[in-house]
């Protein structure tokens, strides 16, 4: 069987009681001097309770002041440094097209350095050739030369000589005469065969770039004075 406990209200002027919620003055009408007591006495009854947490609190605020002022300088550098950033890339990656660019004309220096080109040695021993004198052979590397001629006289190939000694890619206190031979069997003025051989060799002119542009000049090797002065700039222009 149900038994209903609020039959006492039915058909009644009773009102049924409730424990009133305690007053909140916050939230009353109250002065604001009250309310500040209020809160006051709280947290004073409350300190466990409120001291951390509004410890941490404003400690946390006071972290945000002092931070706006340092994010204001950061985020108005920002760009800067982008562009900072990009700079310094584009820096780097130059530096290292440079040290590359760098390298492999080191490793070509030789080529443009030697004591002397080929061309130059045989375009001043064609000059060096006297009338009457015929050039058997000829060697020639970068330590030196060796010259076989003939001549129907000896006067001929004493101005051979004399030539290539003033010739400015020898150097003339290395030239010497190895072997002058005269063949019995043909007389002075025949018309044949030269009756005079002539053995001589002699080392090779280091040869400054000054010296070098002037020779190809002279020597109208226009080909080789472009290739040494687009090298000299280069290298001039790394600082190498």
């Amino acid at each position: 069987m149900l038994i209903k406990y609020n039959f006492a209200f039915t058909n009644s002027k009773l009102k049924e009681w409730f424990k009133p919620a305690p007053p909140n003055l916050l939230f009353s009408d109250v002065s604001f001097n009250k309310k500040i007591r209020y809160l006051t006495k709280a947290l004073q009854n409350n300190r466990i309770l409120f001291y951390p947490s509004s410890v941490v609190i404003l400690f946390s605020i006071l972290l945000q002041l002092i931070n706006i002022y340092p994010k204001q300088i950061i985020k108005s550098l920002e760009d800067d440094h982008q562009e900072f950033t990009s700079i310094n890339s584009k820096i780097s990656n130059l530096n290292s097209s440079k040290s590359r660019f760098r390298n492999n004309l080191n490793n070509i220096q030789d080529y443009f350095y030697k004591p002397t080109y080929s061309y130059l040695f045989a375009f001043y021993l064609q000059n060096a050739i006297p009338k009457g004198v015929k050039l058997n052979s000829f060697s020639f590397n970068d330590n030196g030369f060796d010259i076989d001629a003939s001549s129907y006289n000896v006067e001929s190939l004493n101005e051979l000589i004399t030539l290539i000694i003033e010739s400015p890619v020898v150097k003339r206190d290395t030239v010497n005469i190895e072997n002058l031979s005269r063949d019995l069997n043909q007389s002075t003025n025949s018309k044949g065969k030269p009756n005079y051989n002539l053995k001589l060799y002699g080392n090779i002119m280091n040869i400054d770039i000054s010296q070098r542009e002037v020779l190809y000049i002279e020597t109208k090797a226009f080909g080789l004075l472009k290739k040494l002065q687009r090298f000299n700039k280069l290298k001039n222009l790394l600082k190498t």
